[in-house]
């Protein structure tokens, strides 16, 4: 009885080592495409470089889209300067400089491509100040003359030119 129970064993011990060992293509099949579909497609060169713009002074909304107001008074934000570095790895910097006293907030992060039509390449710029801030930008960029528009939360829209 001992001798059928040991070599019952074996053979399931043994079945499990070459079944999860196995050179199985449809495992190595499926292994690639996975790793294919995850593979973000790189920045074209052609749309890599310094895009500037200026957003324009706005006053603050609520939830709601009516303005803020704190004790009495709207809630503005000044004007501010804004350069992205668009590198062809997927990687994004971005430079804010208030235009009132000339405080600048840098950021870095990663460039997703969210949609590439035949006129317009839009992408989604994760970034964050390495702190609490952690910004996320579109930009719609005109294939054609390399103009973009940045569009965040909450915020006006504005135009940016590749430099």
């Amino acid at each position: 009885m001992k001798n059928i129970i040991t070599i019952i064993g074996a053979i399931i011990f043994a079945s499990f080592i070459f079944s999860s060992c196995g050179n199985n293509p449809e495992n190595k099949q499926t292994q690639s495409t996975e790793v294919k579909k995850d593979k973000q497609p790189l920045l074209q060169p052609e749309y890599s470089g310094n895009y500037h713009g200026i957003q324009p002074g706005y006053f603050m909304k609520n939830q709601y889209g009516d303005d803020m107001v704190i004790n009495g008074q709207k809630v503005p934000v000044p004007s501010i300067n804004f350069k992205f570095l668009l590198k062809e790895d997927g990687a994004v910097s971005l430079q804010q400089t208030n235009l009132e006293d000339n405080s600048r907030v840098y950021y870095d992060g990663t460039i997703k491509i969210i949609g590439d039509a035949t006129d317009i390449l839009k992408l989604e710029c994760s970034l964050s100040d390495g702190k609490s801030s952690n910004p996320t930008y579109t930009l719609a960029i005109n294939k054609s003359d390399k103009t973009a528009i940045c569009i965040g939360n909450d915020e006006p829209e504005f135009k940016l030119e590749k430099k």
